[in-house]
């Protein structure tokens, strides 16, 4: 079972949680004022946690890559889990947008079924695009499989310095300063699966303090670098936000591999709670989140945390409430 490895747990209720801040901080980014203490405040909090999706990659590697089994029966098990919340949230999502942001009343019906199939191809909310992007992911892991089990220690390592080659070349913020190579192949979501596989199951000698200290000046390089990049360029720019940015993957393995190291022993039953809760948590937070945040109303030092904190534990309920109902497990995440 995934919850059997402390770690993992904790580090995907972890990336759950950062993902909910980076949402809660982002608006106080667009307006880029490099005095502000409210902007230098949110690109603080985004540049700590920019590898949140890049974690939920890493753990998905060390859980699935290391398995023996039929190509459909994989496909048949990730359908279930995937295409039914996946359905749903879309619909709901979907039906919000037109709630929310349109007055759908007066609009003409070829014009709600124009932007219809425009939400449903791209996503009625900007979070959604990682169900489009795992769904991608999971049909490669089988193939990622075979090359796993028969390549090398050493063609594995010299995979992922491809993958991470291709992290600088191919991201478009760093066109100016790199050769123009085409390393599409190596390029991708998927390559984090592989690391994950790596760091999970190779052992490491670096010694937790070195971990942490790395971890600190990656934020430190993320924070400084969007504030310089940003006044540099007279305008905010997320250049090391990217969740294919070099940066981020390896903060991300940073705290992969500290986690790793000190989190032993079983998990806190609360914690395996949101961890069992986690995937429905991320699908439905955007919408607690815009009800939420509002009525926190608190200097921004607090409001932002403690907004992400109450919309996790109200995304939580939902979740928990939702499973109550029957058939509600398939579709909640």
């Amino acid at each position: 079972m995934q919850q059997s490895i402390p770690y993992l747990v904790t580090l995907r209720v972890l990336a759950t949680f950062l993902v909910i801040l980076i949402h809660a901080s982002t608006g106080y980014l667009h307006t880029f004022s490099a005095n502000s203490l409210d902007w230098s405040y949110a690109n603080i909090l985004n540049s700590m946690s920019r590898f949140s999706v890049p974690l939920f990659l890493l753990i998905s590697g060390a859980l699935l890559l290391d398995k023996k089994e039929d190509i459909f029966v994989f496909y048949q098990k990730r359908v279930t889990r995937i295409l039914w919340p996946f359905l749903f949230w879309i619909t709901v999502y979907l039906v919000y947008y037109f709630y929310r942001y349109t007055n759908v009343e007066v609009l003409p019906a070829d014009r709600v079924l124009e932007i219809s199939i425009e939400k449903i191809l791209h996503g009625p909310s900007a979070h959604l695009w990682f169900l489009y992007m795992i769904i991608g992911v999971y049909l490669a892991i089988p193939f990622i499989r075979i090359l796993v089990r028969h390549a090398s220690e050493k063609e594995m390592y010299m995979l992922l310095s491809l993958w991470a080659a291709s992290l600088l070349i191919m991201n478009k913020s760093y066109a100016a300063y790199m050769p123009k190579l085409d390393l599409s192949f190596f390029y991708g979501y998927a390559g984090y699966t592989v690391l994950g596989y790596m760091l999970a199951k190779k052992a490491f000698r670096v010694t937790n303090g070195t971990l942490a200290i790395l971890i600190i000046v990656v934020i430190l390089f993320n924070t400084y670098g969007t504030r310089l990049y940003s006044q540099s360029v007279h305008g905010f720019s997320p250049a090391f936000y990217g969740y294919l940015a070099l940066n981020n993957a390896l903060l991300a393995s940073l705290v992969f591999l500290l986690c790793k190291n000190l989190l032993i022993k079983p998990p806190p039953a609360w914690l395996q709670a949101l961890d069992r809760h986690s995937f429905g948590i991320y699908l439905v937070h955007i919408i607690v989140l815009n009800y939420v945040h509002p009525l926190v109303d608190l200097p921004t030092l607090y409001k932002i945390p403690v907004a992400a904190l109450l919309t996790m534990l109200a995304s939580f309920a939902i979740i928990f409430l939702l499973r109550k109902i029957p058939y509600g497990h398939y579709i909640s995440g």
